[in-house]
């Protein structure tokens, strides 16, 4: 008698009249590079680094807490806009796209586990996933559509 209440509720479950999720994009992809994405790297690329003048070297890195704290919300920032690009209705397509979205996301990531070790120069390796993770994108599809932009390689 177990078998035909199981298959009862499976097949409950996959009703064709679901509704959609409620959630829905607001932003283009452009606006969340522009708004989110650039913002909050910059964030991450600016908190870490060396100054070389002719009197001096300076290093860079988050000093205090809130410093730190700062940096590990642009990296959960940065994994959500790689979240957010995966969205139905800015996804370019099923295959690389979600791929280098990804990317974003596991950049992210690494840079909140630097920014939580408090670890300057584990977040300064880590800075240059960012960079790659939005440089592999706009090779495979930024540079078609804005002609003006020059390919490094």
């Amino acid at each position: 008698m177990l078998l035909p209440a199981v298959v009862l509720y499976v097949g409950w479950g996959c009703a064709e009249d679901a509704e959609p999720p409620p959630f829905q994009p607001v932003s283009t992809v452009g606006e969340l590079m522009h708004d989110v994405v650039i913002p909050n790297a910059e964030i991450v690329w600016d908190s870490v680094g060396t100054i070389f003048t002719l009197e001096e070297t300076e290093e860079i890195a988050p000093a205090g807490e809130d410093e730190w704290v700062a940096v590990q919300g642009a990296a959960r920032t940065l994994m959500e806009a790689g979240n957010l690009l995966m969205m139905e209705g800015r996804a370019k397509d099923s295959g690389a796209w979600m791929e280098r979205s990804g990317d974003l996301v596991r950049a992210g990531a690494a840079v909140l586990e630097a920014a939580e070790a408090q670890d300057a120069a584990m977040l300064f390796d880590r800075g240059e996933l960012i960079f790659n993770a939005c440089q592999g994108c706009h090779w495979d599809y930024r540079f078609d559509e804005d002609p003006g932009t020059i390919r490094t390689h």
